[in-house]
């Protein structure tokens, strides 16, 4: 059983693509709130009783925002114990380099890089273990949120898809059938989020 288990929000999204399998079908998606800046990654930690100042802490984020990047680009992989592996991987141009190529004095091999990525790869130790399912029986429990929609807003003269966070509650109030046979009750509740693209 976990200790100190995490509950974490989830939305769900409709599928809306006609051509898609799943169409129709909701899916569930992380309920995501801000991300933390170096400095509020700092004061975080300093709440879990560290023993060094805020600026110490921040102080190494930065260094490590600044080194990891740095051996990476060398072909390092970084191991945080605990947290997981960054290391880098290549893109390729499609179809690579023929052999032919490859033998030709004038062919540049690396013209076939198309990008240099850094991945991300959670640890996995049995003590460790952030992936999957581990991480989840380990560390999370999910808790019911928002159904997200989206709907064709006009924003600054412009129309835009909006996404829309319905609550579950509100969404279930909303489309039930209502006793005098007339169809599904008005929406209500609905919370806006910043627009997407146009």
């Amino acid at each position: 059983m976990a200790i100190n288990q995490i509950q974490m929000g989830v939305n769900f999204r409709k599928n809306i693509n006609s051509k898609s399998a799943s169409y129709q079908k909701y899916y569930a998606e992380v309920d995501r709130q801000k991300t933390l800046t170096t400095r509020g990654l700092a004061a975080h930690l300093k709440e879990h009783n560290c023993m060094v100042g805020r600026d110490a802490i921040q102080a190494v984020l930065v260094k490590l925002s600044e080194c990891i990047p740095e051996l990476v680009a060398q072909g390092v992989g970084v191991k945080l114990d605990g947290l997981g592996i960054f290391y880098p991987t290549i893109r390729n141009k499609k179809g690579g380099a023929t052999e032919a190529q490859m033998l030709d004095s004038e062919f540049n091999p690396t013209s076939i890089v198309e990008g240099v990525h850094v991945r991300f790869l959670p640890e996995s130790s049995t003590l460790d273990n952030l992936t999957s399912r581990q991480f989840m029986t380990r560390s999370v429990s999910t808790a019911s949120q928002n159904i997200v929609k989206v709907e064709k807003r006009t924003v600054n003269g412009k129309v835009k898809n909006v996404q829309v966070l319905q609550s579950l509650a509100d969404f279930r109030t909303a489309n039930a059938p209502s006793n005098s046979g007339g169809g599904p009750l008005p929406v209500g509740g609905d919370t806006e989020v910043d627009p997407e693209g146009d």
